[in-house]
């Protein structure tokens, strides 16, 4: 066997175990590729995809340009070096690429989608709204367009137009947890806080620690007024997702609602800690009047007022 069909099956074998779910056994393999042959952008492209499993993304991002330094057109390291690009947030960058792709071949779902997710995070709404589009009617029976059509237009304040998605998705795919929280989320911001718990139970039978779903049904319940319910969801999402500023500040306004004013000022507190812009919102909401009163209260907000407009006043002025 000579040098290159030897590389050439180490490459055979390192896409093996990418489709085997194996990316460390994978590297061995391309890193004998490349060791045999410096010059096998199937190999750097390989290995980027591994380092993209590993979620090593600057690794991956070097692959794919060392594979694009060899063959400048190939298109799949020109996709994947822009998701890298985008993962390592530099969606401008990102979207180079996605064009670059879309030139040679103007109708794939999954270039379409990935540039839909680069303008979202660049806060283009409405041209993100029209890639996902496009990329739902090269590929309908893929789910991945239209949850994030959902989410962008949730974010976008058109919660009835993502419950439509959300419903297209569960005609789909009847088990779709995403559609469940994107249907959740759309209720909530309708004030239709029974309609959401529905949703959020859905994904909670099937996922009990699910993070967002005990958040939000937490959030669902104090809305109607089950405090006691939602106390126990969001120390529920807490166990999952302990530095969640939002659990906190729910979970405050809980207990404020159930009378227990040292628990709540307990998690306000901790909500400030991890996200001080929470202070300027405690100051305001109405769910913390009661608490107004309360020395402690004033002392919490006070204190990180000072800290942020002095962060080193115990440091030498002179270094």
């Amino acid at each position: 066997m000579d040098r290159i069909s030897l590389d050439e099956r180490y490459v055979d074998l390192g896409v093996k175990c990418i489709d085997q779910n194996d990316p460390s056994k994978a590297l061995r393999y391309l890193n004998r590729a490349i060791t045999l042959n410096p010059d096998s952008y199937l190999a750097f492209y390989n290995r980027g995809i591994v380092h993209d499993m590993l979620e090593r993304m600057d690794d991956a991002l070097a692959d794919y340009e060392r594979a694009l330094a060899i063959v400048p057109n190939h298109l799949a390291s020109l996709h994947n070096r822009g998701v890298a690009l985008r993962e390592l947030g530099r969606p401008k960058e990102a979207l180079e690429c996605f064009e670059q792709v879309l030139r040679y071949n103007p109708d794939s779902d999954d270039v379409l989608y990935n540039r839909g997710v680069a303008l979202a995070d660049l806060g283009h709404m409405v041209e993100a709204i029209e890639q996902y589009d496009h990329a739902i009617r090269q590929a309908p029976w893929k789910l991945d367009a239209r949850i994030a059509k959902g989410n962008v237009l949730l974010e976008s304040g058109r919660p009835q137009e993502a419950r439509l998605v959300a419903n297209e998705i569960l005609e789909i795919e009847p088990s779709s947890e995403d559609a469940h929280i994107i249907k959740g989320l759309a209720h909530l911001d309708d004030n239709e806080p029974g309609k959401a718990l529905v949703d959020f139970s859905c994904v909670l039978e099937a996922s009990p620690d699910d993070h967002v779903a005990l958040l939000h049904r937490g959030i669902a319940y104090l809305r109607l007024d089950r405090n006691q319910d939602s106390v126990h969801d969001l120390k529920l999402a807490l166990e999952n997702h302990p530095d969640c500023d939002e659990t906190f500040y729910h979970l405050a306004v809980a207990y404020v609602k159930l009378g227990d004013q040292e628990a709540a000022l307990d998690a306000l507190q901790t909500a400030i800690e991890i996200n001080p812009p929470r202070r300027a919102e405690a100051q305001t909401a109405i769910e913390f009047v009661p608490l107004r009163a309360e020395p402690r209260f004033r002392a919490v907000l006070s204190l990180k007022a000072r800290m942020r407009q002095d962060p080193n006043q115990h440091k030498d002025p002179t270094n």
